[in-house]
């Protein structure tokens, strides 16, 4: 694949004392939530990388919680 941009998605879990963790997929990330306690909330962006270099075009999202 060579030098090309590879485009991929970010996941991560904001708790309320503004600490991160990071997850490699949302439902990994919505399944850990809960352990983060009240306050946290997911977040998502859009990130490509080219050699050890990740740019993200847009920044971190906030990802509603799934209802049901």
């Amino acid at each position: 694949m060579g030098l090309a941009e590879l485009p991929g998605r970010e996941w991560m879990i904001r708790d309320s004392k503004s600490r991160k963790y990071s997850y490699d997929s949302e439902e990994e990330a919505f399944e850990e939530l809960p352990e983060h306690g009240e306050g946290a909330t997911v977040w998502t962006r859009e990130v490509y990388r080219v050699l050890f270099i990740t740019r993200s075009v847009d920044g971190w999202q906030q990802v509603p919680t799934p209802r049901g």
